[in-house]
């Protein structure tokens, strides 16, 4: 079954028992009604993670300045934005490039370039079974593929009424794509402003591209353990006077100067909004636009398939039942809790008066939606459109305006024309001083209905910021010049985030690394900064641009070129032309079925990468491609997937010490290997680089070795032999020698041991050695202790008597066993050796 989605921005919240906004399934036509969602099977997925790739078709026709680089830039960071969603398990990765018709049978997200009628900026869908699944957060209908269809044409422009998707290097095009990728996931659209809220009234920026209504959506949808324990959760009932239920209102959360969050009631009238921050707020509850369907939002299916449509519009409302915020009841959210019983009465009228309203502003002839103003300057306006606000130049009779707290009021409004019938509302706004900055919300009132907008004006403290110039330095860093530059300013070419290494705001100057890009490219620059200005708000038409150096092109090199089905192996990759860069590198395979574990980059033309090959994918021919910041380059048919091999052990590459939990992998430790087939009952052989190891202990899914002692530091390559066939060789990566715990002290410099053990309040030494650099100072920060099975802080760090040890002090907390426990000692992640503390009563 497919479902697609006309781009019409919105997002936010769902799962078992509640309508939110994802695509929804009732099982039954009679209350209970169970609603089920489409979403993904995170056990079908490699590491819970769903991979999103482009079509190597890319866009037909670019404006000046723009490239496909650029499209890859921005999809690729849109991936990077749902991936960082703390409270989600589902991971988003992106993939690279792939070949229009490579089969694939693990669940992918794929992106293609297609001609859009006007207006239709995107569309996205799942293909979900039709079959019932069951997990440990509820009961979901499976997607089996996401589909993100962008425009083929990127010379379409955004002004003040969209009419296109381009360019790419556009704020507008990388909002746009993070609305359609949640789409892809399985949100659908809400009515908050958020990211997955339709385009006309979306209020996310380039600083803020999702907020937290899309945070809460797709938590709800995969939720981490600790989620319901972060949040707090909004549930009760909405109903017309008659007592009839009212199916798909839109309940929303709402406080001053915070973005809005919200559910939709199911066909009995209740609902559920999770993931709420903790705080006090207001609760209305209004009816959907009469366009929510034709814009893009799918209503609920029953079990025979047919639409369950939403009850019919009325007013909206506010807890405990007013139409004024003024005489509204707040209630207060806390993290852990359900707040019950918010229950709302409505009367049903005829039709919707207010709909689909957008506020605006204007700066340097530019067209900034939603509105942002400094609230430095005494006055400020803002344009109101939208349906129902007026006709012939006139506002509707008893129309008012007015701001949800904050420190914006407005003190006068005016309606006018354009001489084409459509009527706008202008509000004059008188700002506090030393208020609150952000997103304030904006109400719009008839004599008997209201209409809510949340965040539709943005506060700052000044200007958006600009770009006068940007100069190539001696050691190849760029320097950016221009005004309004923030502490908090980051910048970007063609959407790709820079590195920056120093901002002086009142100069109007920053220092910033450029990623590798393609030859000769010239890239449009843009700085945002955090309060969601940014600088195509004053250079919309012509913005700062930089021109790379001219370089050859690039070409790819693959070895092996096929793997088969239900492996573990190393790729080698060498590059002419390339620049390959740890931090910034990404490679693709092509397919879903070729999941990458990790890449290293051996030099600028020379990687190697882990990939796993899924037991039950498709045999076909794949496309390879690497991007290492903005340069890419692609290998079409240039990987195989063979079939499997029963006989090869399959060994994973990520090694386990097994002395010591969290120990290091190092020359000379000990250390598991995990996988499948690893033994057919002989003893099997491990080599490293061509070493051999010892092997200690194996059995078909485990194998202890002590690593050679010879072995360098960084990606090694290990093979496993069962004794019937070898595995594929497959990179480890070993640190340095770490380093050793000499001995533990007490505060007195008495030496811990059996006799005299450490207790709960202590003050303890740690000596180490191959510590860290002496001259170097070492931050507490960096640095933790693992005692036994609890983690603590190092509180100082300092060499020792200019004996070249270091000395780790930490207090010794209560709970840890009495007895002997491990000790290890953690700089920047990397494991000491492993020590013993004798703990006391």
């Amino acid at each position: 079954m497919r479902r697609w989605h006309i781009l019409a921005l919105t997002m936010l919240l769902a799962a078992q028992a509640q309508a939110y906004y994802f695509f929804t399934h009732y099982t039954s036509r009679t209350a209970p009604y169970n609603p089920v969602p489409e979403k993904f099977d995170l056990a079908s997925l490699p590491n819970n993670t769903v991979t999103f790739f482009v079509s190597d078709q890319g866009p037909a026709s670019y404006t000046a300045n723009d490239s496909f680089a650029s499209v890859l830039s921005q999809i690729r960071q849109a991936a990077q934005t749902w991936n960082s969603v703390s409270t989600s398990t589902l991971r988003v990765a992106f993939g690279g490039l792939y070949s229009s018709g490579t089969p694939q049978n693990t669940p992918v997200g794929q992106v293609q370039f297609v001609n859009l009628p006007p207006g239709v900026l995107g569309y996205g869908g799942v293909s979900s079974r039709l079959d019932i699944s069951a997990s440990s957060t509820g009961n979901f209908y499976p997607i089996q593929a996401s589909y993100m269809h962008l425009s083929a044409d990127l010379t379409k422009t955004w002004l003040p009424v969209q009419v296109g998707d381009g360019p790419s290097y556009t704020d507008e095009f990388f909002l746009s794509t993070v609305h359609e990728m949640g789409h892809a996931l399985g949100l659908q659209h809400t009515f908050t402003s958020s990211a997955m809220s339709q385009s006309i009234s979306r209020a996310t920026t380039l600083a803020r591209p999702i907020d937290a209504d899309d945070i809460a959506g797709l938590s709800v949808l995969y939720p981490t353990p600790g989620f319901a324990a972060q949040f707090g959760t909004i549930t009760g009932r909405v109903q017309f006077t008659t007592g009839a239920p009212v199916h798909m209102a839109s309940v929303v959360a709402i406080r001053s100067g915070q973005p809005a969050i919200s559910a939709y009631t199911n066909p009995d009238g209740t609902f559920t909004i999770n993931g709420v921050p903790q705080g006090v707020y207001f609760i209305y509850a209004h009816p959907l636009p009469p366009d929510a369907n034709a814009n893009g939002l799918f209503w609920p299916l029953d079990p025979l398939g047919n639409q369950v449509t939403p009850s019919a519009p009325f007013n909206t409302v506010l807890y405990p039942g007013v139409t004024n915020f003024t005489t509204a009841t707040p209630i207060q959210v806390s993290a852990g809790s359900t707040t019950a019983n918010i229950n709302f009465t409505v009367q049903a009228r005829a039709s919707v008066p207010l709909y689909d309203l957008i506020a605006s502003t204007s700066y340097n002839g530019n067209y900034l939606q939603p509105a942002f103003l400094n609230e430095n300057n005494p006055l400020g306006s803002a344009v109101a459109r939208g349906v129902g606000l007026g006709s012939n130049g006139v506002a509707a009779t008893g129309l008012n305006a007015q701001v949800l707290g904050g420190t914006a009021n407005i003190y006068a409004s005016l309606g006018y024309g354009d001489g084409s019938g459509n009527t706008y509302l202008a509000m004059y706004l008188q700002f506090g001083l030393g208020g609150a900055t952000g997103p304030q919300h904006l109400i719009f009132s008839l004599p008997d209905f209201t209409f809510v907008l949340p965040s539709g004006v943005n506060l700052a403290t000044q200007d958006p910021p600009s770009i006068s110039s940007i100069g190539s330095n001696p050691d190849g860093s760029l320097t950016f010049t221009g005004t309004n530059f923030a502490s908090d300013s980051r910048f970007f070419l063609d959407g790709y985030p820079l590195t920056v290494r120093s901002v002086d705001p009142v100069n109007g100057i920053a220092v910033i690394t450029p990623p590798p890009a393609a030859s000769g490219q010239r890239s449009t620059a843009c700085v945002a900064n955090d309060d969601g200005q940014n600088s195509f708000f004053a250079q919309q038409a012509s913005p700062a641009t930089f021109t790379f150096p001219v370089t050859g092109t690039p070409s790819l090199v693959v070895s092996p070129t096929s793997v088969p089905a239900g492996s573990e192996a190393m790729v080698d990759i060498t590059g002419t032309n390339t620049n390959f860069v740890q931090s910034q590198i990404l490679v693709g395979f092509g397919s879903s079925d070729v999941f990458v574990r990790r890449v290293f980059v051996l030099s600028p033309t020379h990687l190697q990468v882990d990939v796993s090959v899924r037991p039950a994918a498709a045999q076909t021919f794949t496309e390879v491609s690497v991007l290492s910041g903005m340069q890419w380059a692609a290998l079409p048919y240039g990987f195989q997937i063979g079939p499997q091999n029963p006989l090869a052990p399959v060994a994973l590459p990520s090694l386990v010490n097994s002395v010591s939990t969290g120990g290091g992998i190092y020359p000379g430790a000990m250390v598991s290997i995990f996988g499948t087939n690893l033994s057919t009952g002989t003893m099997p052989t491990v080599t490293f680089n061509g070493n051999p190891a010892a092997v200690l202990f194996f059995s078909a899914a485990q194998i202890n070795v002590q690593l050679p002692s010879n072995l360098p530091s960084g990606p090694v390559q290990m093979v496993v032999s069962n004794g019937q066939a070898s595995g594929l060789p497959v990179d480890v990566n070993i640190n340095s020698t770490p380093a050793a715990i000499v001995s533990v002290l007490n505060a007195a410099g008495t030496m811990i041991d059996a006799g005299h053990p450490a207790k709960a309040g202590d003050t303890v030494m740690v000596l180490l050695s191959n510590f860290a650099d002496p001259s170097t100072a070492v931050a507490p920060g960096r640095v933790q202790l693992m005692i036994g099975n609890t983690t603590q802080p190092a509180y100082l760090v300092a060499p020792y008597m200019n004996s070249g040890l270091f000395q780790v002090e930490t207090i010794i907390p209560s709970g840890i066993p009495a007895g002997a426990q491990n000790l290890v000692v953690y700089l920047d992640g990397n494991a000491s050796t492993v020590g013993t503390i004798y703990i006391g009563q």
